[in-house]
C-alpha cells in the first residue's frame, strides 16, 4: 500500500477571526499513517524515555475511559490495515516497528511486570498524539494522554481544566468561540466524529516542542542568522534571502474529535505535518494566501502563537513567491 503526506494547507486570507472549520469525519479515516510512521514511532519513543513526565500525564481514575479508548483504536487498526496490525492472545503487534504489546487490564506490559497506562500504548501505537476528555461533576475536563509532539504547549498544566480555561490563554479564542465549543462537545455524539487543522509559522522544525524547557533549540553558532528586518522597509530583506524558506516551517495539526458511547469521554487527537516554507516556491497562490493570514494577524494573536517576529520575514519571502510568477506571467 502505497502511502502519502496529505497536503493541507488550512489559513485563510481576509479579516482575522478564529473558526472552528469542523467538518464530518469518515472513521475509515480516523487515523492517518504516513511514510514518515517509522520515525515519528522512534522520535515517540526516544521522547518518551527522556522526558516520561513532560509527553504522559493523567489524572487519577481516568482508566476506565482510557480502556475505551485503547479498544476503540486497537478495533480501528487490526480493521483498517490488517498486514501492520494483528491482535493476539492478549498482545498486539505492530509489525511495521516489530514491537508487541502485552495488554494487561488493556494496558501493555513493560518490564517488571509493570502494567503501561493504557492511553500510553495507545500513543506508541500511531503518529497522533492523543487526549482524553473526560465527564465529571465540574463539566467535561482534560483527564490526560499521551502528547509526545506538543506545539509549545504542556499536557500537565490542563489536566482537571474545563475547555475555557484550557483556552483562556489564547487571545480572542474564548471571546469569539467560547459558547460555539461548549455548545459543539455538549452535542458530539458517539455515532458522528469531526475534524479540523490549525495552523502556525515556526522557526524550527521539530515536532517536539514543549515548553518546560525540554525542546530542542535552535543553536545559534551552527547556523548564520535569519535576516534583520529594519524599520524602513521591513520586507526588503527576507524577500531578498534564499535561505527564509528552508529556516521557517509551515506546522499544520489535524485534529479529531470522536466521543466513546460506555464512559462518555471525548478523545482528542493530534497528527502533525510539518514542512519548510520552501514547499511553496512553486505554488504562488498558497504562497499569498498565507502571506495575507499572516498579515491579518491580530498583534496578540501573533504573540500567542510566537509568529510576532517571523512573520515579516515569512510575508517577505512568501510575497516575493508571488510577485515572481507574476512577473513571470507578464513577461518582461
Amino acid at each position: 500500500m502505497s502511502l502519502a503526506e496529505p497536503d493541507y494547507q488550512p489559513y485563510q486570507g481576509g479579516a482575522f477571526r478564529w473558526r472552528l472549520g469542523l467538518r464530518a469525519l469518515d472513521e475509515a479515516d480516523w487515523i492517518q499513517i504516513g511514510p514518515a510512521y517509522e520515525r515519528d514511532l522512534a522520535a515517540k519513543r526516544d521522547v518518551l524515555t527522556r522526558h516520561p513526565s513532560t509527553v504522559l500525564s493523567f489524572l487519577p481514575g481516568i482508566e476506565d475511559e482510557a480502556s475505551e479508548v485503547l479498544r476503540a483504536l486497537l478495533h480501528h487498526l487490526t480493521r483498517r490495515w490488517p498486514e501492520w496490525f494483528t491482535l493476539g492472545d492478549g498482545s498486539i503487534t505492530n509489525h511495521r516497528t516489530g514491537e508487541q504489546f502485552v495488554l494487561g487490564d488493556l494496558g501493555g506490559a513493560v518490564g517488571g511486570g509493570a502494567v503501561r497506562h493504557p492511553l500510553d500504548t495507545a500513543g506508541r501505537l500511531v503518529q497522533e498524539d492523543l487526549v482524553v476528555l473526560v465527564e465529571r461533576t465540574e463539566g467535561l475536563v482534560v483527564g490526560g494522554g499521551s502528547v509526545c509532539f506538543p506545539n509549545r504547549w504542556d499536557l500537565s498544566s490542563k489536566l482537571g481544566l474545563r475547555l475555557a480555561e484550557v483556552h483562556a490563554p489564547v487571545s480572542r479564542l474564548n471571546d469569539q468561540l467560547g459558547g460555539s465549543v461548549d455548545t459543539f462537545f455538549d452535542r458530539l455524539s458517539p455515532d458522528r466524529g469531526f475534524w479540523r487543522l490549525g495552523w502556525s509559522v515556526l522557526d524550527n522544525g521539530a515536532l517536539y516542542q514543549p515548553t518546560d524547557g525540554t525542546a530542542p533549540s535552535i543553536d545559534p553558532l551552527a547556523i548564520d542568522p535569519l535576516p534583520s528586518i529594519g524599520d524602513a522597509d521591513p520586507y526588503v530583506d527576507g524577500a531578498a534571502d534564499g535561505r527564509v524558506g528552508e529556516r521557517l516551517f509551515l506546522r499544520v495539526e489535524r485534529e479529531t474529535f470522536r466521543r466513546f458511547p460506555d464512559t462518555r469521554c471525548v478523545l482528542f487527537t493530534l497528527r502533525t505535518y510539518v514542512r519548510p516554507l520552501a514547499h511553496l516556491a512553486t505554488r504562488p497562490s498558497d504562497a499569498g494566501r498565507l502571506a495575507a493570514a499572516l498579515r491579518a494577524m491580530p498583534a496578540d494573536v501573533a504573540d500567542y502563537k510566537k509568529v510576532a517576529e517571523l512573520a515579516p520575514t515569512a510575508v517577505a519571502w512568501l510575497e516575493a513567491v508571488t510577485a515572481g510568477s507574476s512577473l513571470e506571467a507578464d513577461g518582461p
